[in-house]
């Protein structure tokens, strides 16, 4: 029956790297092939690595698993979206299809810094008192 349970792991994972790799050559920009790439990505690795779990049926290879599993959600996330950062600091750009774009004239390329928006009146530095 487990033989079954791992099949069933390792076709899902595959079927979602597939996705992943179509979405790499089929989105027009860096960002939505990264967005596709990560997500996929992480759940095909990740079921299959469910799959060599149930395949192997020990308790320490189940740990070692799962925090394979852990690092991946934890850390994936967090590097696409410093590449996705990085990419609109260095000017490549979007899509031209794209609706919202949250980076626009929030980057300070002379300087190397993130501009501060404040409320009309507010100075930079202020603090409120009670």
């Amino acid at each position: 029956m487990a033989i079954y349970f791992v099949l069933f792991f390792l076709t899902i994972g595959a079927v979602f790297i597939l996705i992943a790799s179509i979405g790499l050559l089929k989105m027009p920009d860096i960002y939505l092939r990264m967005s596709a790439s990560t997500i996929a990505g992480t759940f095909g690795v990740a079921s299959m690595l469910v799959a060599v779990a149930i395949h192997f049926y020990d308790f320490g290879i189940f740990l070692h698993i799962a925090g394979v599993i852990i690092f991946l959600i934890l850390t994936v996330p967090v590097g696409a979206h410093m590449l996705g950062r990085s990419s609109h600091i260095i000017g490549l750009p979007m899509w031209h299809k794209t609706v919202r774009d949250d980076m626009k004239d929030k980057y300070d390329h002379e300087n190397h810094t993130f501009k501060t928006f404040k409320k009309e009146g507010e100075l930079k530095n202020d603090t409120k008192e009670a």
